[in-house]
Formats: structure tokens, sequence, C-alpha cells
């Protein structure tokens, strides 16, 4: 049988099958940014770039051993602009709101061996309360054009860059999984359960009439003149 993508099946330890409906925010998109763990700098150890961002000035990436730089300093662009809050057509990007980063643009940089162009960067400021600034990420998406991730708490004050409030725990919801002919045993001994129970309520009904009387002609009876 076909399902669903929000229900799964799982199994207890004697081997009952159930079909589990999972919450809308277990099969959606995770809300907001990936947090990925703090990206080693490498420094003292051979072949790992190590970069450095100046805010609004340059991003520059080379090699370090032994605290000392080794090689060419390669620069990733010279600060060119940041993303505009109030501009009409910034507000028509979602893309800022949605992800809750805030960004700027260094261009001009050291010349591509693969490309011919110059290397360029975005920056990628994203809200970290509690925590300094430190670059979280470094990605390449196209040769030459690189995404650096910023955590910072500097931008948490901005209702857009706030990060998104926890989720609260949802329940999830399971019905055994039984084939047609096991449905209709089912339903039909929950049919002799609603029975059963319904007569047993019908008879502590019949007993508590009965006692409410008796305590009455009880009561009538001790109440009546000699």
């Amino acid at each position: 049988q076909h399902h669903a993508e929000d229900v799964v099946t799982v199994a207890s330890r004697f081997k009952q099958r159930y079909e589990c409906r999972l919450p809308p925010a277990a099969v959606g998109p995770p809300p907001g940014p990936p947090r990925d763990p703090r990206l080693y700098n490498g420094s003292g150890t051979k072949d790992w770039w190590t970069y450095e961002f100046c805010y609004g000035r340059h991003i520059q990436q080379y090699h370090l051993e032994e605290s000392e730089i080794k090689g060419d300093i390669l620069v990733l662009g010279y600060y060119q602009s940041a993303f505009d809050w109030d501009d009409e057509t910034a507000k028509a990007s979602k893309q800022h709101q949605l992800r809750r980063y805030h960004s700027q643009s260094y261009v001009n940089g050291s010349r591509c061996d693969l490309t011919g162009r110059a290397r360029e960067a975005e920056v990628r400021f994203l809200c970290e309360e509690g925590a300094g600034d430190y670059i979280a990420r470094v990605d390449e998406p196209q040769s030459c054009s690189y995404v650096l991730t910023v955590h910072t708490t500097r931008i948490c004050h901005h209702p857009f860059l706030r990060p998104a409030p926890g989720l609260a725990p949802q329940p999830i919801r399971c019905q055994p999984a039984l084939t047609p002919a096991q449905y209709v045993q089912y339903v039909r001994a929950q049919v002799s359960d609603t029975k059963r129970k319904v007569e047993e309520i019908s008879e502590e009904l019949r007993t508590l009439d009965t006692r409410l009387w008796s305590d009455r002609d009880s009561e009538a009876t001790s109440q009546s003149p000699e």
C-alpha cells in the first residue's frame, strides 16, 4: 500500500507493526540556516587554509605553518557593498529574511587561475547569542567565488535576524498496521469492547438506582407513625 510522506511504519519489541503519522514540523524544511560546527582554521597544520576576514576591508586566505605564513596570500575580495534592508528591491527578495542573515559583497580579489577573473566573496552574518565573532564555515559554490558564514552577536537586535523560536514538542499518533481482514477483526473487537462497556455502565446504573430506592424506602419506614 502507498503511504503518505508523513507516515512511517515501526514495530514493537513483540514485532507488532504500527503506522505513525509524523507532525508537519518533522517532514518540512528545517527552520533557519543549519547549525554547523566551527571550522578549524588549520593553524600549524600543513595544507590547511587559514581565512582572515577584516570587516569592511578585505578577505584573505593563506597557509600557516608553525604560526608563519607560507606561500602567496590570496585576496578573496575587497569590500564593495552591504545588503540594504530599506531598498525596495531588497524588500522584494525574501531570501535574507527567510534564512535570517545579513550580507556584504567583496570583489576584485586575486586573479583566479581557473576562470581568469578576479576572486569574489559574499559574507553572511548570522545571529548567535552568547558567542563571539567567528568564521563558522567557508564554501566555494563556484570556482573562486566564496561564501563566508560569520556567527556574531552584533546583529541579534535586528528583528529579522533573531533566531527562530524553538519548536514545541509535537505528538506522534500511531495505530496498528493491519491487513483488511485484521482491520475487520479489530473493528469488531472495538465494537464488542464498546458494547461490553455500555453493558457494565448500564448494570452500574441499575445497581445505583436500586440502592437509591432502597434507601428511600428505609427512610420512609423509619419516619412512619407507630
